[in-house]
C-alpha cells in the first residue's frame, strides 16, 4: 500500500482531492484556499517525476519529451523577464503555481501504462461528475448561503437567485465546470471505445457530462461538447466500425426527435442556448482587439512579456490584460520562442497520436478541444484544467511511433 501511495497516489487522486477541497470552501469561515492545496499536490507530483524515475524517459531520445522539458523550463525561467519588465514577482509566482508547475502531469501521463491511465480517468470522471451533481443540487435549491458564497467570491454580480441561475457554477466556477465536463466526456470515451463491461455506465456518464457542459452556459464548453459528440460518432461508426451504421441512422433520428421536442416543450431554454451559441463569433470579434493590442505592445517579441505578465493577476500592472484568450495570452507572455516550442510539442503529439488513434483518440480529443476552447478563455492558466491537458499530452507521447 505504501509503495502504491508513494508512486501513484498524488497524481491519480489529484482531482478527487481538489474537488473535496473546493466543496469544503462552502463551509462558512473555513478559510480554505484551494490554490494552496493545489500547489502542494502539484509539488508532490513534480517531486515524483524528479525522484521516482519518470524523467528517465527524456534519455530515450523522444523529441516530445525533450521539447516538453525545454517548454517547462522556459515557462519557469521567463519569470526573470516578467519581473524585469515591471511586473511584481507575486504575479509571476501565482502564475507559476497554476500554469507552469501543473505541466508536470505530462510525466504522469508519460509514465502511466494503460491500467494506471484508466485508474486516473476513473477518478477524474468521478470527481467531475460529483462536483457537477453538487452544482445541480445547489442550482435547483438555491440556498441563501450558496448565493452569498458566490457573490462573495465574485462569481455573480448580484446576490439573488435569478443571477445565480444564469450559469451553473458549482464550487469551481462555470468556466472550469464546462471545460472539465467536456474533458470528462472524452475520458469516458476511452472506456466506450474499449467496449469494456462497464461501457454502458461510461456512455451514460458521457452524456451526463455533456449536460453539465451545457448547464455551465459557457459558449466554448457548449461548442466543444457538440464537437465531442460528433468526434465520438466519427470514431464509433466510421473509423473503428464499433457499431453498425444502422445505429448511427437510429441515433440521428433520436437526436432529431429530441431537437424538435426541446424546441416545443422547452422553447425558452432552447432559444437561450441557441442565442448563446450564435453569439460566439461576435464575442471572438470583440476580444480580438484586446489580443491585437497586447501583441502589438509586447516588451520583447522573441522572449515575450514573461509568465503571468498578461494574465488576470497582472490587472493594475499592465495596460494590455488578456482576460479571455489563452492562445493570445500564451503568445504574448512566451513570445515567438515559447509559442514555437508549444506549437512544436502539439504538432509532435498529434503526429504520434494519429499513428495510434485507437489508443490515443480520447487524449487527442482532450488536447484539441482545449486548444479550441482556449481561443476565447484562459483555460491554460487554471490549476484545475492544466493537469488534464498535460496528462493527455504525456499519454500520447508514451505511445511508440
Amino acid at each position: 500500500m505504501f509503495d502504491r501511495i508513494k508512486k501513484y497516489e498524488v497524481s491519480t487522486y489529484y482531482y478527487p482531492i481538489m474537488m473535496i477541497v473546493y466543496t469544503l470552501t462552502l463551509v462558512p469561515q473555513s478559510g480554505i484556499r484551494p490554490g494552496i492545496f493545489s500547489a502542494v499536490l502539484v509539488g508532490f507530483v513534480l517531486a515524483e517525476a524528479l525522484f521516482e524515475g519518470k524523467l528517465v524517459v527524456v534519455k530515450k531520445g523522444q523529441a516530445a519529451d525533450v521539447i516538453m522539458v525545454i517548454w517547462l523550463v522556459y515557462n519557469i525561467v521567463s519569470g526573470i523577464w516578467t519581473v524585469a519588465f515591471g511586473i511584481p514577482f507575486s504575479v509571476y509566482a501565482g502564475e507559476l503555481i497554476t500554469t507552469a508547475l501543473p505541466m508536470s502531469f505530462y510525466f504522469a501521463g508519460r509514465s502511466f501504462d494503460t491500467k494506471l491511465k484508466e485508474e486516473f480517468y476513473r477518478y477524474f470522471i468521478m470527481a467531475v461528475t460529483g462536483v457537477g451533481i453538487l452544482g445541480i443540487i445547489l442550482y435547483v435549491t438555491a440556498p441563501k448561503f450558496y448565493v452569498d458564497y458566490l457573490f462573495d467570491l465574485g462569481y455573480i454580480s448580484l446576490a439573488d437567485t435569478p443571477t445565480m441561475r444564469v450559469r451553473m457554477i458549482s464550487v469551481i466556477g462555470s468556466i472550469q465546470m464546462g471545460y472539465l465536463a467536456v474533458a470528462a466526456m472524452l475520458a469516458c470515451s476511452h472506456f466506450m471505445l474499449k467496449r469494456e463491461k462497464d461501457g454502458k455506465l461510461y456512455t451514460f456518464l458521457f452524456f451526463f457530462n455533456c449536460f453539465l457542459a451545457f448547464m455551465s452556459n459557457q459558449r466554448a464548453a457548449m461548442v466543444v461538447a457538440i464537437l465531442a459528440i460528433l468526434y465520438m460518432n466519427y470514431l464509433v461508426f466510421f473509423t473503428f466500425d464499433i457499431l453498425p451504421k444502422k445505429f448511427f441512422i437510429a441515433e440521428m433520428g433520436v437526436i432529431a426527435a429530441g431537437f424538435v421536442g426541446l424546441l416545443v416543450v422547452f422553447h425558452g431554454a432552447f432559444m437561450k442556448v441557441y442565442y448563446r451559441l450564435v453569439s460566439l463569433p461576435g464575442a471572438v470579434g470583440q476580444r480580438s482587439d484586446q489580443w491585437v493590442g497586447a501583441a502589438n505592445n509586447m516588451a520583447n517579441k522573441w522572449l515575450g512579456n514573461g509568465l503571468g505578465a498578461n494574465g488576470h493577476r497582472a490587472a493594475g500592472f499592465t495596460e494590455h490584460l488578456i482576460a479571455d484568450g489563452g492562445i493570445a495570452k500564451l503568445y504574448c507572455e512566451m513570445g515567438i520562442i515559447g509559442a514555437s516550442l508549444f506549437a512544436f510539442l502539439i504538432l509532435l503529439v498529434f503526429k504520434k497520436g494519429s499513428k495510434n488513434l485507437r489508443e490515443c483518440a480520447p487524449e487527442m480529443g482532450i488536447v484539441a478541444m482545449t486548444l479550441l476552447a482556449s481561443i476565447g478563455s484562459n483555460l491554460m492558466s487554471f490549476a484545475l484544467s492544466v493537469p488534464i491537458l498535460y496528462f493527455a499530452i504525456g499519454s500520447i507521447a508514451r505511445n511508440e511511433n
